[in-house]
């Protein structure tokens, strides 16, 4: 596919997707990387659209330069904001509770704290970016997790194989202490994202070092 092509498919998909208004978004592409630049009204659609163009074949790389705007009649005084948060936290059971605390700067999301594993950290962010009025979020939450048990390796391996679509992806996994290594090839983008997701769900793991390659 060439870039012209793989530009006319990411605008098709980004008006197709649902919970996105794309009419503000302009699309380039050059040697299969896609940047978009334009805004949307909230965070969650700047998210949504990034989804929609790393499920896409041919798309190697994303330069995400999407401006939120909130309209003015949408927007929420910080107040708000951090006690929707703080609230959305706190019902979240894979959350430890207090372990994160946040703070709220003319609609960006400071999140700082500890939890024990790389999935907690993104499912807090994942959480607040879907709120309303929510203009960023600065995720600087820490991962301390478990010491990292001697086989490590072999169970992020056998994680690979339980999985549907990756585990015949040739993904070759290797550990040092608690830091997993991917190395190989991959058909999308978002495959190379949710294989270092996929890592990262074992207990122990400190750090995925992702050198997949998109080979679309």
């Amino acid at each position: 596919m060439d870039d012209a092509e793989l530009k006319r498919t990411v605008e098709d998909e980004l008006a197709w997707a649902p919970h996105l208004d794309a009419s503000g978004v302009n699309v380039s592409v050059r040697e299969g990387i896609v940047r978009l630049t334009g805004f949307v009204a909230s965070l969650a659609e700047k998210k949504a659209a990034e989804r929609a163009v790393f499920r896409l074949r041919g798309v190697r790389g994303l330069a995400q330069e999407i401006e939120v705007l909130i309209p003015a009649a949408q927007r929420l005084p910080d107040d708000e904001i951090a006690h929707s948060a703080v609230h959305v936290l706190c019902w979240d059971s894979q959350i430890p509770p207090g372990s994160i605390q946040l703070k709220v700067e003319r609609g960006v999301v400071t999140l700082v704290g500890v939890v024990g594993q790389q999935y907690q950290k993104h499912e807090a962010e994942e959480r607040v970016h879907r709120l309303a009025g929510v203009t960023a979020v600065d995720n600087r939450i820490i991962v301390h997790p478990a010491p990292a048990r001697a086989n490590i390796g072999h169970e992020v391996e056998q994680a690979f194989l339980r999985n549907a679509k990756l585990h015949r992806a040739g993904i070759v996994i290797s550990a040092n202490g608690s830091k997993v290594i991917l190395n190989g090839m991959v058909r999308s983008v978002e495959d190379r994202e949710e294989a270092a997701e996929l890592a990262w769900r074992s207990a122990g793991v400190s750090d995925v070092e992702n050198r997949l390659i998109v080979q679309p």
